[in-house]
């Protein structure tokens, strides 16, 4: 794989979860932490109720993006739909208790990494850096500060789809990003773990790729992201050997 020269980039734009933390990871903890504290579920399959509460968050997601729900009825709802597949039968405040419970214990489950902060706080100096995430100003704005990384992405630095009023892949939320750093899309490097909604979506405006995949899944269409890694740490490593290669070359030239 080539190495990646930041003399080519004014902005590098980072997707938010399963990007600079593992989403994934604390979701579930936060569905288990839940489950554990009511005496109503604690019977049931952890597992299988993870499975239908992320299969309802899937088929809810459109509506919450388009604006048919807002955050609160979004979250309400697949709370509802998931414990009526499990023939649970609670009062609207008990639903509410349990929803206030899973986003507490998720964004407990948040934790910073040290190596990750590190990279970050190099980067930025060196070119400009923001997120672009498709969330919530609800709780985008925690899991950042969870993450220990919030002088690093200040609020005006973090663009959240509900706050765009476009959700990735739309093009309209990749140029709000390229307005608020008044960047150009050939100067811009976005990296995301969602081939579909942020390669897919960043290429479509002119920006390069980073594609984080963790699982070695092939490229399923016809773009290619001009990088793969598996880790957001992996990019600092294709950094530095492209930093040496564009010193190197330049001593030449010279």
């Amino acid at each position: 794989m080539k190495n990646l020269s930041l003399e080519r980039y004014h902005l590098l734009l980072f997707d938010l979860d399963d990007t600079l933390f593992d989403h994934s990871a604390a979701y579930k903890r936060g569905v288990y932490e839940t489950i554990h504290q009511f005496p109503i579920l604690k019977e049931l399959d952890q597992f299988e109720f993870l499975k239908t509460f992320s299969n309802h968050n899937h088929r809810l997601w459109p509506r919450y993006s388009c604006n048919e729900l807002n955050f609160q009825e979004f979250s309400i709802k697949r709370m509802e739909n998931t414990l009526s597949d499990f023939n649970i039968s609670v009062t609207p405040e008990v639903t509410n208790q349990i929803v206030k419970t899973f986003q507490a214990t998720y964004l407990q489950s948040i934790k910073p990494d040290i190596g990750v902060r590190l990279f970050l706080s190099s980067l930025q100096e060196k070119v400009m850096i923001g997120i672009v995430t498709n969330g919530t100003a609800f709780n985008t704005y925690e899991k950042v500060e969870c993450l220990e990384i919030s002088d690093i992405f200040p609020k005006s630095t973090v663009i959240i789809s509900e706050r765009v009023g476009y959700s990735k892949p739309h093009e309209g939320i990749f140029h709000h990003a390229l307005d608020v750093f008044n960047s150009e899309a050939k100067r811009t490097l976005f990296i995301g773990d969602n081939y579909f909604t942020d390669i897919l979506g960043a290429e479509s405006i002119g920006m390069d790729t980073v594609w984080i995949n963790r699982y070695d899944s092939e490229v399923p269409k016809a773009v290619h992201p001009a990088y793969i890694i598996k880790h957001a740490l992996d990019l600092e490593e294709l950094i530095i050997q492209g930093e040496g290669e564009a010193r190197y070359d330049k001593t030449i030239t010279d």
